[in-house]
């Protein structure tokens, strides 16, 4: 079957609760590649989804990683390492983590909250911002939606990114998703 031109079967390990998160980025991919797409499987925290990762089982023609940095961008290297993380070509991170996709589009985040949290937001730009949780958290505290909460809001939210916008401010995602086109 393989010659008759079927898609590569991809498996996409991504750190992050099971359930619902699941769909947020299923939507969010669908937009790049659809037609191409992974078997997502979450893995709660980073050491979690790791493991899963480097333990799987099943059977696929790329096993892919995306994990939060949880650091500055120039440590990459350094968690590579630290995680014994090999394949760096099948690794891709959230810099620093997937709250930072959000607060690089702030029009989505006044969308989604009702209010102008993007007013609140750090003027920096989102790669840069050392905890993007806790600053989502700040702007949208007294938002229509309440303050952010990642299995209330993260789901919605994902939903609403523009991929294009995404490949242009994070080279881990637009690898990501040319990784997934393969």
């Amino acid at each position: 079957m393989e010659g008759l031109g079927m898609a590569a079967k991809k498996i996409l390990f991504i750190e992050g609760a099971p359930g619902d998160l699941r769909q947020g980025f299923e939507k969010l991919l669908e937009k790049k590649v659809a037609g191409n797409m992974p078997r997502i499987i979450l893995g709660e925290s980073k050491s979690q989804t790791i493991r899963k990762f480097r333990r799987n089982s099943l059977e696929a023609d790329a096993l892919l990683l995306l994990i939060d940095l949880d650091k500055p961008e120039e440590e990459r290297e350094k968690d590579l390492i630290t995680n014994d993380l090999l394949h760096v070509d099948n690794i891709f991170y959230m810099i620093q983590e997937m709250e930072a996709w959000f607060i690089s589009q702030p029009e989505k985040l006044d969308f989604y909250f009702g209010k102008k949290v993007s007013a609140k937001l750090t003027k920096r730009p989102p790669k840069e911002i050392a905890d993007p949780k806790a600053e989502l958290k700040r702007a949208t505290k007294d938002s229509n939606c309440g303050k952010y909460d990642e299995i209330k809001h993260a789901v919605g939210l994902l939903k609403l990114l523009d991929p294009q916008k995404l490949e242009t401010d994070f080279v881990d995602f637009k690898d990501l998703i040319d990784k997934l086109r393969e």
